[in-house]
């Protein structure tokens, strides 16, 4: 797929590399990685306020929806006309990113307000392995049910421990939804739309007490299918990046379904509703296909925006901003204050972070690190490619690298700025495993003590 030069090594050619990469970078600029370590992430916090009248939350994920394929990022794409009504009467960030373009680290991040976990193992679904709080955790300490719905299989990299992981109460995948009457779309599941009537049925049955409510999509995956009965458009001469496009707008349907259903069943005002890509999609713009390792802004840059029906005044942040800010967005627009403890993100309902650094990875370790800051976009590739550097204010397709035309200083700074964040990352939830691990074996001890007497 061109994902990158490590995918066309001979295997044990990669092996060997991979490892020799992994040697010479992670230990660089230790103390930088041990301040960043010792920020103590958010594990006891806990939200105050919100007064009496508990609104709902929705959050719909947009599986591999890149922004540039939307209307509301680009006019001349009719892709996507309810969202682009959406847009029009919500708060819109104009430069979101995916701090990791993989599906299962995005909802990490998105719901733990926190950078995944910097591995391919999937650790994210191990028992107790999330080091912060979570939003379904946080809301349901204020009384909230929780439910997390994907039109997908729960069999890929381990979803139903993910879900229950980020302490969402239920969890209805593919396998517990009755298929009759929809067209399966791609390897991981069926058509969006499967979700609606199990949604349904969960509202009615939790009406009269507030909740959060999360909605995965597949459609728009690869290989890029629509239910056969679904109308195409010709949307470009590409046929498979037509066929793409055409996913996205099916998907534009869903999600005007799904805001029917809260209009129909009386929860519409009572509802506040955050739709995010998950991560964006390549066809080739770089030399490079899908997402997992997908340094640009076809893999990383997604569609966010909060709609609430009480403030439908359109907003929009121009800074950049990440996953990691929809947690406190979300709490700011609840009225929910953040107690003992704080998230690296930031409300997308405050001030512009003009000088901010967004630093983000692709999903194979020791890949590609990427940073934005004050317009500039740096991305280091482990010595497999040269590094890359843009303007992205006047370059914002990534098209002009100029990187040659750096200073050495400057690009060493980059680089030594992203090593020690994913450093520090690692370290983060290293610790957090190292404690639980004691604090089980405290425990245990304790058990056989008790037991022995």
């Amino acid at each position: 797929t061109g994902a990158s030069d490590s995918f066309t090594r001979d295997a044990l050619v990669n092996i060997f590399m991979t490892e020799v990469e992994k040697a010479r970078f992670a230990d660089v600029a230790p103390d930088k990685s041990a301040a960043l370590a010792s920020e103590k992430p958010p594990s006891q916090a806990e939200i105050s306020g919100g007064g009496q009248d508990k609104r709902n939350v929705v959050m719909v994920y947009a599986e591999s929806v890149r922004a540039q394929s939307t209307t509301p990022f680009n006019e001349d794409m009719k892709t996507t006309p309810f969202m682009n009504q959406l847009s029009k009467n919500s708060l819109m960030a104009e430069e979101f990113n995916a701090v990791m373009p993989h599906t299962s680290k995005s909802l990490a991040t998105s719901n733990c307000g926190m950078a995944p976990p910097m591995d391919t193992e999937n650790s994210e679904a191990d028992e107790d392995s999330l080091p912060s709080k979570c939003i379904p955790e946080l809301l349901g300490e204020e009384g909230y049910e929780s439910v997390f719905f994907q039109s997908a299989t729960e069999n890929f990299e381990r979803r139903r421990e993910l879900v229950e992981n980020m302490g969402y109460d239920e969890f209805y995948p593919l396998e517990a939804m009755p298929t009759t009457g929809y067209d399966m779309v791609n390897y991981f599941g069926y058509e969006d739309d499967i979700m609606l009537d199990p949604s349904r049925m969960w509202l009615q049955q939790n009406a009269g007490q507030p909740f959060v409510a999360s909605y995965l999509t597949i459609t728009s995956h690869h290989d890029y299918n629509v239910p056969p009965d679904f109308e195409k458009h010709q949307f470009s001469e590409d046929e498979k990046l037509n066929d793409y496009l055409n996913t996205i707008h099916y998907q534009d349907q869903f999600l005007q379904n799904l805001f029917q259903q809260y209009k129909q069943m009386g929860l519409y005002e009572d509802t506040v509703f955050v739709v995010v890509g998950d991560h964006g999609e390549a066809f080739g713009e770089h030399g490079r296909n899908q997402h997992d390792n997908v340094p640009y802004g076809e893999g990383t840059q997604v569609p966010f925006f909060v709609h609430d029906p009480r403030n439908q005044q359109p907003q929009r942040y121009e800074s950049p901003a990440n996953h990691t800010d929809i947690l406190p967005t979300l709490m700011d627009v609840l009225d929910f204050q953040i107690k003992n403890g704080k998230y690296p993100g930031y409300s997308l309902y405050g001030p512009e972070r003009e000088d901010r650094t967004h630093r983000m990875s692709c999903f194979q370790p020791y890949n590609c690190l990427m940073s934005i800051k004050n317009g500039d976009k740096y991305i280091f590739h482990y010595g497999n490619e040269e590094e890359e550097y843009y303007d992205l204010s006047e370059d914002p397709d990534e098209k002009n690298d100029i990187a040659d035309k750096q200073s050495e200083e400057k690009l060493n700074e980059r680089r030594e700025d992203l090593l020690s964040w994913r450093a520090g990352v690692d370290e983060i939830y290293e610790d957090y495993r190292d404690r639980q691990e004691e604090t089980t074996s405290e425990a245990t001890l304790e058990l056989e003590d008790t037991t022995s007497q």
